[in-house]
Parts: C-alpha cells; sequence; structure tokens
C-alpha cells in the first residue's frame, strides 16, 4: 500500500490568516493603545503640604466645553469636542464634508482639597488647576459629656 507523501508547499498557508494577538508587532495591540489614547487626556498632578496643582492637556478644546466638577474628594474633568468642515467646488456641490465628535473624562483622587477657594484656567490647551488643602484639626482626644 503506497503512502501518499505530500511536499509541505503543497498544503495551504494558514500561518498568516490569524494574527498573533500577543506579539509585539502585531497591529491589534496598536488598535488597542491607540483607542485608549484617543479617549483619555494626559495630566500632571502635583501635591504640596498646602495645594494640589493640576495640568491637563486639552489642546483643540473650547473652554465652554470644559467641565470641572469636586464631589467627596473626586475631581472629575470632562471635555467634549465637535467640529465640522466641509469643502464645495464652484458649482456648490461637496466634494468633502467632514465630521468628528468626541468626548474625553478623567478622574482623580484629592483628598481634602477646598473646593470653594480652588481656581481654574485655560491657555493655551492646558487647563491649569489649584486646589488648596483645607486644614484639618489635630485629631485629639475629646471629651463627651453625659446630659
Amino acid at each position: 500500500m503506497p503512502h501518499d507523501l505530500r511536499k509541505k508547499s503543497d498544503f495551504p498557508d494558514f500561518s498568516n490568516f490569524f494574527p498573533t494577538l500577543f506579539d509585539d508587532e502585531s497591529p491589534f495591540w496598536d488598535k488597542l493603545s491607540l483607542a485608549h489614547e484617543k479617549n483619555n487626556f494626559k495630566a500632571d498632578v502635583h501635591e504640596t503640604d498646602k495645594e494640589y496643582e493640576v495640568k491637563v492637556d486639552l489642546p483643540g478644546f473650547d473652554k465652554d466645553n470644559i467641565s470641572i466638577e469636586f464631589d467627596h474628594d473626586v475631581l472629575t474633568i470632562h471635555a467634549k469636542r465637535h467640529s465640522e468642515a466641509s469643502e464645495k467646488n464652484e458649482e456648490g456641490q461637496y466634494i468633502k464634508q467632514e465630521r468628528s465628535y468626541g468626548s474625553m473624562t478623567r478622574q482623580f483622587y484629592l483628598k481634602n482639597a477646598d473646593e470653594e477657594n480652588s481656581k481654574a484656567s485655560y491657555k493655551d490647551g492646558v487647563l491649569t488647576l489649584k486646589m488648596p488643602k483645607i486644614a484639618l484639626e489635630d485629631s485629639k482626644k475629646k471629651q463627651i459629656s453625659i446630659e
């Protein structure tokens, strides 16, 4: 009974059919990291004994589309963007029309920040917040009288 042997080149090559997900050069990881960065913004948080200083890069955002909230020691920064661009030819017909929408949100835990005396400014695409800390009283034992 003869054996039907085949050369390796006679079989289809499936090595490129499924991308390797865990390969460092895989475009899957590039897309995943870009998607994460696309919906996030860079921030620096600096803490001293007296205040927090938060700097956030928000280039291309209008100041009116940035909101800042502080609730239960959590600072939330939300920014949204909407833009439209179109080009028409001489007859007034669109040859290109583009729209883009996006929003980003970041939260930071800032213990004992004084929201009442906080200040925010937005210049050249950088949002800067200065939040003084609330002076905490020393936690001494206190006597409670019985009525």
